[in-house]
């Protein structure tokens, strides 16, 4: 019987309520970023976003240098914020090869909830900031 290697996902994606006291404003904090750390500098994610209704599409398009050339070990960055968003999204992240991940995440104020995953996937998907590696 032939083993199949699990593969690991290529990226991962944070989504969590962020709270503005001062200006008494709610936002949702998207950072997509790649499991792989690059040793001599931290790239950021080149991402085409775009928001239809309750549908949230991030297209990967590949590496870019930084814009402030230190060295720095990390993954390759994007991050987003989206002001009131409240209600059942679908959030699609399409990679530079075509591969669609999709996911339906409830976003209230206080948190975010995973309602669906799919079973094959390269993105995983985080909704608890403490789950989250890079802290």
């Amino acid at each position: 019987m032939k083993k199949t290697k699990k593969q690991s996902p290529e990226y991962r994606l944070l989504i969590t309520p962020q709270i503005n006291e001062q200006e008494q404003t709610s936002k949702t904090l998207f950072l997509l970023e790649t499991t792989r750390l690059f040793t001599n500098f931290s790239y950021e994610l080149s991402v085409k976003e775009h928001m239809e209704g309750k549908v949230i599409r991030f297209n990967i398009l590949g590496l870019r240098p930084p814009q402030l050339s230190l060295p720095a070990i990390g993954p390759a960055r994007f991050t987003r914020e989206y002001e009131n968003l409240r209600g059942t999204f679908e959030v699609v992240i399409e990679g530079i090869d075509g591969s669609v991940t999709s996911f339906s995440v409830l976003i209230q104020p206080q948190r975010v909830k995973l309602l669906k995953s799919p079973t094959k996937k390269y993105v995983d998907l985080i909704v608890d900031k403490k789950l989250w590696p890079s802290n």
